[in-house]
């Protein structure tokens, strides 16, 4: 079963079919033990190939969907609604078998584009600029990884960190330990100031860039300084939020027309980073079953409603906050059933689902850009108010950024708030992470960890006082990686 198991998961083939539609890096060749990166133009392909591995449902729709249930706000998955799931009864599994195939690709390209000789690169500073590149990436799938699987929040000698991988997959490191919680953060963060220090400046949404591995890690920082008021990390992350927001990069701002935001999908100038998907003839299948299919027919409310129904769009809370939200009219609408022979409409959430998977198919021409937002730039004032919120700012201080975000806004347009009470104002700033976030990040969830309702976590009053149990906020290491490698340890309570 082992060798079985672990060949497989080092021989991922990632075939491209167009090289001019995806990066312009085609990785035509499979990540195995006999291939290797002889030259520049493979190191770059090999980068390439760490994008394509995100052409997932677990690095989209599968894994928000997840987390947005989890946070309360849907019941669109039951086990993690309740945050009940153990060892041999996990729905996180595929997310670690997807996060981990990433980055067996990532380290593959890392390692090839490090051990080039200086004969096979254009320069040195060519090479660190990708390495800086395949850094950033293997960051960013790491703190999935954290954020997932490991005590995020806990303190540094906590012993459920990542099991931190830096070589490609073979069968002898197939065992090994997992990382402290600080050893963790200190290999995620080693990668990004690497990348901050030698990565480009933002040029397109579909790579990297230097003002993603600030961001990144601002909210790395946030997620667990805010969770624990540990003002030291709440400040590096404010002054990283800052350094992002005062440098502009070209390309790089909020849209006055929200609605055309999601029109120009991957295209629009308020994504930092985003999920893109060549255009050869699979992008319904490749967006992955909830944002082609899921979304448009399963969890939506079935047209026409019957007698005392009500539009929800499949939420379970919030929806008196987003009704009573300009937004609501632009992100929420009717889609028609994802099925050939199915002409049901559905009212769901087309920011993300857009017609749907067979009208998306027929239009002329289709429209099949399922993006994977993963950070959109409404997001940084959003943070900012956050961080300016618990670090001691005034009220009217703490909420300007966010009048300012709304302030761009024509389509909708979105009144300034005012909030009279320091309560009101942490409040305002957590409902804006649902409604300008939800279902494209994750962004939700962990706000609903972090912020409080009258002295517990909002995720607490969101379910109906279920009191959360800080052991199940991630889920437990796969039964596969447990029966593998005999140096793993079992997330407590999850057994």
């Amino acid at each position: 079963m082992k060798k079985l198991f672990y060949i497989s998961f080092i021989t991922l083939l990632f075939s491209v079919s167009s090289c001019s539609d995806f990066l312009d890096r085609e990785p035509s060749f499979s990540l195995n033990e006999t291939n290797a990166i002889t030259n520049f133009s493979k190191a770059e392909a090999a980068i390439g190939g760490v994008y394509a591995t995100f052409r997932s449902d677990n690095w989209s729709g599968s894994l928000y969907v997840a987390l947005a249930s989890k946070a309360g706000f849907v019941n669109w998955k039951s086990g993690e609604y309740a945050m009940e799931y153990s060892q041999d009864n996990n729905p996180g599994s595929s997310y670690w078998s997807a996060f981990y195939g990433s980055l067996n690709a990532a380290n593959f390209a890392i390692n090839g584009a490090t051990n080039l000789p200086e004969a096979s690169v254009p320069s040195e500073a060519a090479r660190e600029a990708l390495i800086a590149e395949g850094r950033c990436l293997r960051a960013w799938i790491n703190a999935n990884l954290l954020w997932n699987f490991a005590h995020w929040w806990a303190d540094d000698s906590d012993e459920y960190g990542i099991l931190y991988r830096d070589q490609v997959v073979d069968l002898g490191n197939v065992e090994k330990a997992r990382l402290t919680v600080g050893e963790s953060y200190a290999k995620i963060y080693e990668d990004l100031d690497y990348a901050i220090a030698n990565l480009p400046s933002f040029t397109s949404p579909r790579t990297v860039s230097k003002e993603f591995a600030k961001v990144l890690k601002a909210k790395l920082l946030l997620y667990r300084g805010g969770y624990n008021d540990n003002t030291a990390e709440l400040n590096e992350a404010l002054t990283l939020v800052n350094d992002v927001l005062n440098s502009s990069p070209a390309g790089f701002s909020m849209q006055e027309d929200l609605a055309q935001v999601y029109e120009d999908s991957w295209d629009s100038q308020e994504n930092l980073f985003v999920r893109y998907l060549d255009d050869n003839g699979r992008r319904s299948y490749d967006a992955g079953y909830w944002y082609a299919y899921g979304l448009a027919q399963i969890v939506g409310d079935r047209l026409p409603l019957g007698p005392g129904e009500t539009l929800t769009a499949g939420l379970e809370f919030g929806l008196d906050w987003f009704k009573a939200d300009p937004r609501w009219d632009i992100v929420t609408g009717e889609v028609r059933g994802a099925e050939t022979w199915d002409n049901t409409m559905y009212y769901t959430w087309p920011k993300l689902t857009r017609l749907g998977r067979y009208a998306g198919q027929q239009a002329s021409p289709p429209n099949e850009k399922y993006a994977a937002y993963y950070f959109r730039y409404p997001e940084l004032y959003i943070m900012k108010a956050e961080l300016l919120a618990r670090t001691g700012a005034s009220i009217a201080d703490a909420i300007a950024p966010i009048n300012t975000m709304r302030s761009i806004r024509t389509n909708p347009v979105l009144p300034a708030l005012n909030p009279g009470s320091q309560s009101e104002l942490m409040d305002l700033i957590f409902k804006e992470y649902f409604l300008e976030t939800f279902l494209e990040n994750g962004s939700e969830f962990f706000a609903a960890l972090r912020f409080d309702k009258a002295g517990s976590p909002w995720i607490e009053t969101i379910k109906g006082g279920k009191v959360l149990e800080e052991n199940k906020i991630c889920y437990p290491i796969p039964d596969a990686e447990m029966v593998n490698n005999k140096l793993m340890k079992q997330n407590p309570d999850l057994e």
